[in-house]
Formats: structure tokens, C-alpha cells, sequence
């Protein structure tokens, strides 16, 4: 399917690590797409945009920190200033410990909703001034059914991912008007590099895990980025709001 993305600007942010930001990265520009590549680790940031330089696309990398409001307006304008505009927006970055909540410390309250989900707030509002005075953008931000689930050793994750799904909801009715739409797009437990290069993963806890979902098997990044790529573009012109669960059935 022709998802006509070609000539698109889109910025994907937690694009390094080689898992779905990666992925993303490099289907976006095999359809065409113009890719602003943001990491906070600029080495994985730079190697994105030389691979996606490599397949005949126009690319350029940004290092902002997606916590930071400043950093985030500073990499959209940074896109701007290179492509003129900005089509679609991809929100990948998310951090977790697992460990019971009341074992936490505050200082791991804050970094998992100061990346999860205000990573998430800070870069959709950096880009919406643009899409607003072009009155038109698609945005999807990275959910997870964690959200939905509520598992144990994920309280504040799973209440971040819960957040997103309601922050794009009540957003699309604000921005719809302008022309932008805002989606969500939930992955279950996905095979990236962040586990399986680690060795966490190991054959016997992927066996384990994936009983719990209907499809018996784990999700791999490229069928999430499939269903990304379909809400951001203008396949998915009637559909905002919304949050797609790519995750075997979990929720």
C-alpha cells in the first residue's frame, strides 16, 4: 500500500537504540519521508540519519531531551529551518524499573513520568505551533497496553502510558479544528535490542511472557511501526483520538 509519505517531514524522537524508533526511521524513509532523527545519544542519532541518508532521502539529526520543553522547541526548529515544515511527529522514548511501588524512590517517580509522559507533552507541544499555522499534521505518540493492564512492579509506567491515551484524547478535540490529528498506538512486549541484546530476555522468559498473550508469541518492532506508519499517514486521514493496541491481544 501506497501511503503517500513521500516528501513528508516527520521527527521521530527516541529514534537510537535500534529498536522501534530505528525501525521507524528507516520504513519512514523507504516510503519517502524526509526524517528528523532525535536522540538524546547523538552517536545513535547520527548513525539513523546516516543509514537513512543512504536510502535517498534527506535527513538530519537533533539531540534534544525530550524532558525539557526548551530542547524540544529548539529541535522543532531545527526541522523547520531545514524542511520548512513539519508533517507527522512520532513520540517513541518511555522509561521503566520494575520494582514494587513501594520501593520506589521519588527520584524514580520523576524520571519515569519526566521521560514517559512529559517527554511525550513537551515534544507534541513544541510541534503543534507549526501544524497549527499549516494547518494541518499527524501525530502519533508510543502507548503501551501497560496502561490498559495495570500490571504489578509498573505502577507509575503504567500510569504514565494511561495518561497518553487520555492527553491525546482530549488534545484531538482541541487541534482537530486546525487539521492536526493525534493518535496513540500501544505495543505489548516487543522484541527490541533495550531486551533481547541485554540477555534479560532469555529463552525461557520469552516462553513464559508470551502465555500470557492470545497470539502465544511476543511483537516484533516492525508490527508496531506498521501500525504507525498507517495512523500517521493520510491512510489514516479519518481517525484521531484513538489508541490502537499492536499486542497480540494482551488488552
Amino acid at each position: 500500500m501506497d501511503l503517500k509519505l513521500k516528501g513528508k517531514v516527520a521527527i521521530v524522537t527516541g529514534a537510537g537504540g535500534g529498536g522501534i524508533g530505528t525501525t521507524l526511521c528507516l520504513e519512514l524513509a523507504r516510503q519517502g519521508a524526509c526524517i528528523v532523527a532525535n536522540d538524546i545519544d547523538q552517536s545513535w542519532a547520527d548513525k539513523v540519519v546516516i543509514e537513512t541518508r543512504g536510502m535517498g532521502v534527506k535527513a538530519v539529526a537533533t539531540y534534544a531531551d525530550v524532558t525539557r520543553l526548551a530542547d524540544c522547541q529548539v529541535m522543532v526548529q531545527k526541522a523547520l529551518a531545514e524542511f520548512g515544515r513539519v508533517d507527522i511527529m512520532v513520540t517513541i522514548p518511555a522509561y521503566t524499573i520494575l520494582k514494587m511501588f513501594v520501593d520506589y524512590t521519588e527520584d524514580e517517580w520523576h524520571k519515569q513520568l519526566d521521560v514517559t509522559f512529559w517527554g511525550v507533552v513537551n515534544a507534541v507541544r513544541a510541534v503543534l505551533d507549526p501544524m497549527i499555522a499549516q494547518q494541518s499534521g499527524s501525530i502519533v505518540c508510543m502507548g503501551s497496553d501497560s496502561g490498559k493492564v495495570g500490571p504489578p512492579k509498573q505502577t507509575i509506567y503504567a500510569s504514565a502510558k494511561a495518561a497518553i491515551m487520555n492527553f491525546a484524547r482530549s488534545l484531538s478535540k482541541e487541534v482537530g479544528p486546525q487539521g492536526i490529528r493525534i493518535n496513540v498506538v500501544n505495543a505489548g512486549m516487543t522484541k527490541t535490542p533495550a531486551i533481547t541484546d541485554s540477555g534479560w530476555l532469555t529463552p525461557e522468559k520469552e516462553a513464559h511472557f508470551a502465555k500470557d498473550y492470545p497470539l502465544r508469541r511476543l511483537g516484533e518492532a516492525q508490527e508496531v511501526v506498521e501500525a504507525i506508519l498507517f495512523l500517521a499517514s493520510e491512510r489514516g486521514s479519518f481517525i484521531t483520538g484513538q489508541t490502537l493496541s499492536v499486542s497480540g491481544g494482551i488488552a
